[in-house]
């Protein structure tokens, strides 16, 4: 493979908020951000669903990466449906796809599986994840931000990671499909001007300051779940 000859479009479903942008940048920007050093042969296209942006042929693309979102994918909304018949598409294709909190969720959604709101509330903050023996990367903690949760697995796919908060955190399929409960492109700087934004309205109190407390007892290294992503692409991308 030449360099920059993988084409991957990250599929904006979310939107960093108008006060935080300037700092932190779009959501497909900070996925590209994460990733790119792991993935050097690649070139990045962003598409915006939640604009309302049209999803591209699913053949215009190596791979997929699914951002998150503040909404959820229960809502059905008309581009959550739409982005539905896609990801059945590119499963019909075999063509790559991994899916980040949201696209985590909409995935199962559409595979078979189901999303709710989660009985144990919010996850905010850095959280330790573990997998199972060989499947994924080694325990870390991890970058959380969700209201819901994957509750019912798909036909065909696997829980490979998990924390104690949330079970089906790492999911992966028998075709190539990945996706990941929390945010690996996020960093503390970013997870810390969230909760501080929202406490006390959008998050309880007692949730902002956990979150904030844990993103300073806990270390959260990104670049593992960065190599994983990038070798999965590598490996399932037609060439």
């Amino acid at each position: 493979m030449t360099s920059n000859t993988l084409r991957i479009c990250i599929l904006e479903n979310g939107q960093t908020p108008d006060d935080l942008v300037g700092e932190f940048g779009s959501y497909p920007s900070m996925i590209e951000r994460w990733i790119a050093p792991f993935l050097p042969e690649a070139t990045f296209t962003y598409l915006s669903p939640v604009r309302g942006e049209a999803l591209p042929d699913p053949d215009a693309f190596d791979g997929y990466i699914l951002s998150g979102s503040k909404y959820s994918t229960y809502e059905r909304a008309p581009w959550m449906l739409d982005l539905i018949a896609f990801l059945q598409a590119l499963k019909a294709r075999a063509i790559p796809v991994f899916g980040i909190c949201f696209g985590h969720q909409i995935m199962a959604d559409a595979y078979g599986g189901k999303t709710t709101k989660a009985s144990n509330g919010w996850g905010v903050g850095a959280q330790h994840y573990e997998y199972t023996e060989g499947a994924g990367p080694t325990a870390a903690p991890a970058y959380i931000f969700h209201q819901d949760q994957v509750t019912t697995l798909p036909p065909g796919a696997t829980c490979i990671g998990g924390s104690l908060h949330c079970l089906n955190g790492v999911i992966s399929y028998d075709f190539p499909a990945l996706s990941v409960q929390y945010h690996p492109e996020f960093t503390a700087a970013y997870i810390h001007a969230l909760a501080t934004k929202y406490r006390g309205s959008l998050l309880p109190e007692t949730i902002s300051q956990g979150a904030l407390d844990s993103i300073e007892s806990l270390e959260v290294d990104n670049r593992q779940i960065s190599n994983w992503a990038a070798s999965f692409f590598l490996e399932h991308a037609q060439r």
